[in-house]
């Protein structure tokens, strides 16, 4: 299934894609967690008449490092951090690029989007053979980068933050394996880099599983699994597209 948020009439609403429609469903995390799928509400709105918001709202967005499949070898133990969900902005919206901060770096990444609370972390409840129980779903995710400024900011605030910092969606893919997506990106309609799930050193549901030990995650939350060969620089005036399976996330910059 495909889930969306989307805004209409003053209401914001979860829905699943039909054709060129939306039919809004209930609450997909509270299905997820009674192990049901969310239930239509009897409501169809029409394409035309329904802007798409981000796909999750997290209150935790956190990102796994050094998970790009390049040297040094063997690669580094898997590292995350956290970024503020402030800066997640849904499908097709313009970002502005910082001048002030150097270069920027789009960074295409799968968004793994939490389904249900994965407890205290010194329980061990989430393992990497039954990380996949945990998730929703999957998105599309862009981690827009100003790779000149982590020289001076090795905690990534400045490198990482910012309005518009992680473009999210278009919606949330339920049926994807967290083990094998394809991972593109391209600008202005070129492919720029080409991936996948398998180049990376640090396995999803391995980077799930350590997050899990160290935080507890609830519906929604996010994290962001790293971008194996899959960053490429960019500047104001492009339109960068992070394609994941058969998701595409498209963000212009200005």
């Amino acid at each position: 299934m495909r889930i969306a948020r989307i805004a209409v009439d003053g209401r914001e609403l979860h829905a699943r894609a039909d054709g060129d429609a939306w039919v809004p469903i209930e609450d997909p995390y509270a299905a997820f967690a009674a192990g049901t799928g969310a239930a239509d509400t009897g409501e169809r709105v029409d394409g035309c008449d329904a802007t798409l918001l981000a796909p999750a709202l997290p209150t935790v967005l956190v990102g796994i490092a050094q998970n790009r499949g390049a040297e040094p070898e063997p690669p580094l133990p898997v590292q995350a951090w956290l970024k503020s969900p402030r800066g997640v902005v849904p499908h097709g919206t313009t970002v502005r690029v910082r001048r002030e901060a150097g270069r920027v770096v789009a960074e295409a990444e799968i968004a793994v989007v939490i389904g249900r609370d994965t407890g205290d972390p010194g329980d061990g409840l989430v393992t990497e053979a039954n990380a996949h129980e945990f998730v929703l779903g999957v998105t599309a995710v862009n981690d827009l980068s100003y790779p000149d400024r982590a020289a001076l900011d090795v905690r990534n605030f400045e490198s990482k933050g910012g309005d518009g910092s992680t473009p999210l969606g278009p919606w949330i893919n339920t049926e994807a394996s967290i083990d094998d997506l394809v991972l593109r990106l391209e600008v202005d309609g070129e492919v720029v880099c080409d991936s996948s799930a398998q180049e990376m050193p640090v396995p999803v549901r391995e980077s799930i599983a350590y997050v899990a030990r160290w935080l507890r995650l609830g519906p929604g939350d996010v994290i962001m699994a790293g971008a194996p060969h899959s960053s490429h620089e960019v500047a104001a005036g492009s339109t960068v597209s992070v394609v994941v399976g058969g998701l595409r996330l498209e963000t212009p910059l200005r």
